[in-house]
């Protein structure tokens, strides 16, 4: 039969059409796109005879035909049996981490029509929002097509909210069955999953939405944004945690690692946890304020009971009940285990209490005649908090005596047996970040300072960002040198900040020394030390060893000696004065020395040795300490064992992995990485086995 579905009856909500159009006229002009579907089994394209007969592609396949482009990525994140909730705690891996332009969402047909997924789809579609604002959402909402039942009138409720486009199989397609138009039988077999020409139905309703955006000849609407939510907004954030986020355990005895590869988005259920016997418990200390477990539910009877508790509670476990009683397969379950506890870290423990068989790692069989084990697939952590951390790539330097630690030991990017320094995060212009997630990736730090004032709490008093982290590899002696201050190099380097620094030694050889003040008395010693090149005499040579901690005020001469590597907060400046560099060569010439402007800023005497060197190597564990503060900056050090919560009085704090990895506020962290809490950030809590070096101006 003929379809041509009417666009006032399958579009249910016009919304906000700028988004769209603007996708629209970019497929036009031939620019590289990707479009992302996320869903249940209907978008993964269950009952569709091939992968391109299914709706997703089909529409994928009029982009590209009607407005000739094969430059067009197509990403189907469409997975049995799933709901909004799973949705919510996969998202950033399944589609945003591909950066769409387009993102189509239908879940209808796997939601209830109640509260909670009122929350969670509200969750997920605010979670997709927030991450490009530019980027077009359509909602589509599928049916049953015996009875009409699906969530739509929820789901209808958050596209009218959000402004959003949508369109209803319900009305585009059901009401014609109820018309005597059209027999379900045409389009389904088991009333709910399309075949072929479902499918094809499907992406008819959807296209009416493509047709109408580019009928509609309004020329301006509000621009979008982000409106408070309907709910309590509980899955604003969901963080889901998998076997390879080792971090995350704090106890494991007989949960073993399902190591199976997973080689797509729908092949959901390895990458967790096996258990096999009775007794077997796994425990995890994971952030949030709300937890569900994700585990296999399976055909294969009988099946083992779990039970799960939240913080010691042992009188209110959760029951998780691995035996399903359908017939269709095995289904990938999600039950909620707390909600709307304290947003802090949580444990959740896991213990498998009925098991009908044990499980024999060396055969790696999932189901043995005597029963099945039990697959505990995901724990996912969501809470409401929706401001973003600002994670950023560095931009690490080349110099003459630089290492290798900075590529083998932190995993920077870059080639060369002479990598000198990490600019971590920096908004210098010889060493400016880029904003490496979330609304503002690929947004040079500088340019966010500037541009986005509310992130840092800049009243337009600030020029430039204040700050600078750096990780410094010294595999050969720096120069002797010496920074200046403010007011000499505002008057002296065309308006720079001058250089107070502070060095935080992350490692260092047995007898290491740093350089730290000089041995002149006086201003006319000073001088003739340095004009008559007797530098042992007047450099000081300080003992150090890994975890202390020195300040470097300008006018201090120093220098970082080889095999040394340590971590620098210091003012946004790159202004160094050499007075001394060992007479070595670079390029075949003696590097340029600054011996006249040295001696203007050095500062006579020099600051005793003893004031010169902190020790902070055995700090108590989970515990924010101040190592340093002074009017520029302060630093802090934190040794996460299980968990640490940071709520300091900042407008905006910086954090530099130096050891380890975890997690903070379920953002992934590890050794080398970098990042800041934007002003409002408020409380950030951080779990795993790392540690950490913090400041704030």
């Amino acid at each position: 039969m003929t379809f041509k579905p009417e666009a006032d009856k399958c579009i249910v909500n016009r919304g906000n059409l700028t988004n769209l159009k603007r996708f629209i006229k970019r497929a036009k002009d031939s620019e590289k796109l990707t479009v992302g579907f996320l869903g249940g089994s209907i978008t993964q394209g269950f009952a569709s005879t091939a992968a391109d007969k299914c709706y997703a592609y089909r529409v994928y396949d009029k982009i590209k035909k009607n407005y000739k482009n094969e430059n067009i990525k197509y990403i189907n994140a469409g997975i049995g049996a799933t709901d909004s909730e799973f949705g919510c705690a996969r998202v950033e891996s399944d589609i945003l981490a591909y950066e769409p332009d387009l993102v189509i969402v239908e879940f209808s047909v796997n939601d209830e029509s109640d509260p909670h997924y009122f929350e969670t789809y509200e969750g997920l579609i605010r979670r997709i929002i927030s991450h490009n604002e530019k980027t077009a959402v359509l909602l589509v909402f599928s049916v049953f097509y015996d009875s009409g039942k699906n969530a739509e009138r929820i789901h209808r409720k958050i596209a009218r909210h959000y402004m959003l486009p949508a369109v209803s199989m319900r009305s585009g397609i059901y009401e014609l069955m109820l018309e005597g138009k059209m027999e379900n039988t045409d389009i389904t077999a088991d009333n709910l999953h399309p075949n072929d020409t479902g499918h094809g139905y499907m992406a008819d309703v959807i296209w009416t939405v493509f047709d109408f955006a580019e009928e509609d000849a309004t020329e301006e609407e509000p621009k979008h944004t982000l409106p408070s939510p309907l709910t309590e907004n509980s899955y604003a954030h969901s963080v889901r945690y998998k076997n390879k986020d080792e971090f995350a355990v704090s106890l494991n005895e007989g949960f073993l690692p399902d190591t199976r590869e997973q080689k797509e988005v729908s092949d959901c259920f390895k990458g967790g946890w096996i258990s096999g016997d009775s007794g077997d418990r796994i425990v995890f200390n994971i952030v949030g304020s709300t937890f569900a477990a994700q585990y296999m539910r399976t055909i294969h009877r009988p099946a083992p009971i779990v039970k799960v508790y939240v913080d010691e509670d042992y009188e209110n476990g959760v029951v998780l009940d691995a035996s399903f009683d359908e017939d269709w397969g095995d289904k990938l379950s999600l039950t909620t285990i707390a909600k709307n506890l304290p947003y802090k870290a949580h444990k959740i423990e896991f213990e498998t209490v009925e098991s009908f068989i044990e499980w024999d790692p060396d055969t790696e069989e999932l189901y043995t005649k005597e029963g099945s084990p039990f697959m505990l697939v995901s724990v996912v952590a969501s809470d409401n908090k929706e401001r973003e951390i600002i994670h950023l790539d560095p931009v690490c330097t080349h110099n003459i005596w630089g290492g290798t630690k900075l590529r083998e030991d932190f995993g920077y990017d870059y080639e060369g047996d002479d990598l000198g320094e990490c600019w971590g995060i920096s908004a210098h212009p010889n060493g400016d970040g880029v904003v490496k997630n979330g609304k503002y990736k690929g947004m040079h730090l500088s340019e966010l300072f500037k541009n986005h004032p509310e992130l840092f709490n800049n009243d337009g008093s600030e020029d430039r960002f204040p700050l600078l982290t750096k990780i410094i590899d010294a595999r050969d002696d720096l120069s002797i040198q010496v920074h200046p201050d403010d007011t000499y190099a505002g008057e002296n380097e065309n308006g720079s900040l001058g250089k107070m620094e502070c060095w935080y030694v992350l490692d260092a050889p047995e007898n290491a020394t740093l350089v730290a003040g000089h041995n002149a008395k006086s201003k006319d010693e000073l001088v003739s030390m340095i004009n008559e090149g007797r530098w042992n005499d007047f450099i000081r040579e300080i003992p150090v060893k890994k975890g202390d901690f020195i300040q470097i005020d300008p006018g201090t001469v120093h220098a970082i000696k080889g095999g040394i590597l340590l971590l620098e907060t210091q003012q946004n400046s790159d202004i160094t004065y050499r007075v001394y560099d060992y007479d070595r060569l670079q390029n075949g010439k003696k590097r340029e020395l600054h011996v006249k402007k040295s001696i203007d800023v050095i500062t006579v005497p020099a600051k005793s040795a003893e004031d010169s060197v902190l020790h902070f190597a055995d700090t108590k564990k989970d515990t924010l300490v101040k190592m340093y503060e002074c009017k520029y900056y302060k630093v802090y050090k934190a040794d996460v064992e299980k968990s640490l919560e940071i709520d300091l009085p900042a407008d905006y704090v910086l954090l530099s992995v130096t050891e380890g990895e975890g997690a903070i506020d379920g953002d992934r962290i590890k050794k080398g990485d970098h990042m800041i809490l934007p002003n409002g950030y408020g409380k950030a809590v951080v779990t795993g086995d790392l540690q950490i070096i913090l400041s704030t101006k």
